[in-house]
């Protein structure tokens, strides 16, 4: 499956001033905590207004900027009102005032229903809805770990609170976004971070699920990034550290995480001499043409900052998020810590993509599929025509329970199509519930190689493990295919057996009752 794209825009876009800001010491108060905003410096912010004299509470330009202070805090409710009243006292229709207040109250309304999830120390917040209980805890641990594992290779620790939404449709990523729907499907759009917050759509919209937990420490890094460089950083930087480091929280070694899609699509754009610039990626991956370009532009920023940390370190990356919060130029800031220009940068970063091991197969880039409706899509019209029928004759004996002669035409679809990550999986299932684990775990190996986050496989091979008694090796499994589809009860059922886990109990027996 293809990695998942997230896009970074932590910035909030900020509109001119309402009118003549006060003079005196409020006037500049005002200014400042406006500046402050821009920067993601919330907390100068906060200062910045409370010492504003009780004259100037009312006043246009303090209620807008409280009024944004209050939008990143995640007080949306707060913020309309104060948007609605600057606007009252000032009325213009262009200064961006009112279609931020439309964003305030699209947010506002959007979130309504949503339930709220602080951690023991206030530090996490999660918003979700209740068909996404499930997510919270492993999100929750997910981005504790993140925070540590950032904490150390950065050096900046966010102030917190952390404020994550899961949000349960691309239609209501759009509402609480800038973007359309229509770009979201089209790059594979899952997460933003932006206005100080996280917003990751939650995996049960999507066909088979994602990396969602991966792309919640993503988007973390976005987060942890534009707090400590003043948001100075450009989209290209940004989204190579957050693709660099997305899997720290895993315990994981500093590295470009690509899968075999990628690195397919990296080695073959550098061969046929079509590398995307990195400045056609501003001001967004989520503008690019198709989910291939979105893919390739992940490539190659990834391996470029892991080019740079491969030289300079950590210690490196922390010097030229310095440079960035005092408004150096990104490229000026990664030359003045190599010491070398910016086209030695990326001739080493070129040297080193030509470098990387050539993939032993050719992986294609299967585009991430959003779920239409409250029913599962027929798969079988992604199989190719010539195995489709053989494909459909297995579902027709599994679902008359005849599994052994399902697999048997589960394997000429395979024998057809033997790439294919659905029809692999499919023999997977029959084999294991016809007594052959052993054709079962063969079969998913050869997907997981081409299609690592393929989450039915992930799950399936973790039943297979346990079938056959290696208990470590299905605990990995399984917790992989939870980071990938945690609505699938399987996963948890292997992880209550093998842990004997109350957690993963209560999930195993409530996923299994829908």
């Amino acid at each position: 499956m293809m990695k998942r794209l997230v896009v970074v825009a932590c910035a909030l876009l900020l509109p001119a001033t309402a009118g003549a800001l006060p003079s005196g010491p409020d006037g500049v108060s005002i200014r400042s905590a406006h500046r402050a905003i821009m920067e993601l410096r919330l907390e100068d912010a906060e200062r910045e207004l409370a010492g504003l004299t009780e004259a100037h509470h009312d006043d246009p330009d303090a209620l807008m900027v409280r009024s944004l202070l209050s939008f990143n805090r995640g007080e949306y409710a707060i913020a309309a009102t104060r948007m609605t009243r600057s606007l009252a006292l000032a009325p213009s229709d262009d200064d961006g005032r009112a279609g931020l207040l439309d964003q305030m109250e699209r947010t506002r309304d959007t979130l309504a229903g949503f339930r709220t999830t602080r951690s023991p120390d206030g530090r996490f917040i999660i918003r979700f809805q209740d068909d996404d209980e499930i997510l919270v805890p492993i999100a929750m641990r997910s981005l504790r770990a993140a925070d540590a594992h950032l904490t150390a290779t950065l050096g900046y620790r966010h102030p917190g609170p952390v404020r994550l939404e899961l949000v349960p449709s691309a239609a209501t990523l759009a509402r609480l976004s800038t973007l359309t729907v229509e770009a979201i499907e089209r790059t594979g759009t899952i997460a933003l971070c932006k206005w100080d917050k996280l917003m990751v759509t939650t995996p049960r919209a999507l066909v088979r699920g994602y990396a969602w937990v991966d792309t919640i420490a993503h988007e973390y890094v976005h987060l942890v990034l534009a707090r400590a460089s003043r948001d100075h950083a450009p989209v290209w930087l940004q989204e190579g550290f957050a693709k660099l480091l997305e899997r720290r929280w895993r315990d994981e070694p500093v590295r470009a995480s690509l899968d075999p899609a990628g690195e397919s699509l990296l080695r073959n754009a550098r061969l046929e001499d079509r590398l995307l610039p990195f400045d056609r990626i501003h001001p967004s991956i989520a503008l690019l043409p198709s989910q291939e370009d979105a893919a390739l532009a992940f490539a190659q920023v990834a391996t470029f900052v892991e080019t740079f940390h491969g030289r300079h370190g950590d210690e490196g990356l922390r010097a030229v998020i310095a440079k960035l919060a005092e408004g150096e130029d990104a490229r000026a800031a990664l030359s003045d810590v190599a010491s070398v220009d910016w086209d030695q940068l990326e001739r080493q970063w070129r040297a080193d993509i030509a470098a990387r091991p050539v993939p032993e197969d050719i992986a294609p880039v299967r585009p991430l599929r959003f779920r239409r409706g409250g029913s599962d899509p027929d798969e079988s019209l992604e199989v190719v025509e010539r195995a489709r029928g053989a494909l459909r004759l297995g579902d027709l004996l599994w679902e008359r329970r005849r599994y052994g002669a399902a697999a048997h035409e589960y394997r000429r679809a395979h024998t057809a199509a033997p790439r294919d990550p659905i029809i692999a999986t499919r023999l997977a299932r029959a084999a294991l519930q016809s007594g052959d684990g052993a054709a079962a775990e063969t079969a998913i190996q050869t997907v997981l190689t081409l299609f690592p986050e393929h989450a039915p496989a992930r799950a399936l091979l973790s039943a297979a493990l346990l079938a056959k008694g290696d208990h470590d090796q299905a605990r990995t499994e399984a917790r992989e295919a939870t980071w990938l589809n945690p609505f699938d009860p399987e996963p948890h059922c292997v992880l209550a057996e093998v842990d004997a886990s109350e957690e993963s109990r209560a999930n195993c027996e409530r996923l299994r009752r829908r």
